[in-house]
């Protein structure tokens, strides 16, 4: 099911980028063609920005997600004042926005965390089955 989902979205984005990227050659940037390209950009960054900080440090997930959580919020706030996106009065959405999105990402990881560990230990079971017949 997750690569069903992964390979839907995966197949949403290139669907958007193609049909904005014609759309671009042939009426120019609007300003929703201009919002999703900015928000492909803010999830690059997001996304080597999480890969950097697992790459580099060691700490439970939870207090991962905390850290990752704010960090998120710091580069939506920054990307969404540059962009035009929020205003000092309505930084607080930032919050909203990044919890939702974060709470979706939680629940995919932990689908594919619960497969990852049913793998495991059905590749444990085996091998114990294997060595018990060699006995």
């Amino acid at each position: 099911m997750k690569k069903i989902l992964r390979d839907t979205c995966v197949l949403s984005a290139l669907m958007i980028l193609c049909v904005f990227g014609i759309s671009v050659l042939w009426s120019g940037i609007t300003a929703e063609i201009r919002l999703v390209f900015q928000l492909f950009g803010l999830s690059l960054l997001i996304c080597v920005a999480n890969r950097l900080f697992d790459e580099f440090t060691d700490v439970s997930m939870i207090c991962s997600y905390i850290i990752k959580y704010f960090g998120a919020c710091a580069l939506v706030m920054l990307y969404g004042f540059i962009a035009g996106w929020f205003y000092r009065s309505n930084f607080w959405m930032v919050f909203i926005y990044v919890a939702a999105v974060l709470a979706l990402a939680c629940c995919l990881d932990l689908f594919r965390t619960q497969r990852d560990i049913a793998y495991i230990n059905a590749r444990i079971r085996e091998s114990r089955d294997e060595r018990q017949a060699e006995q």
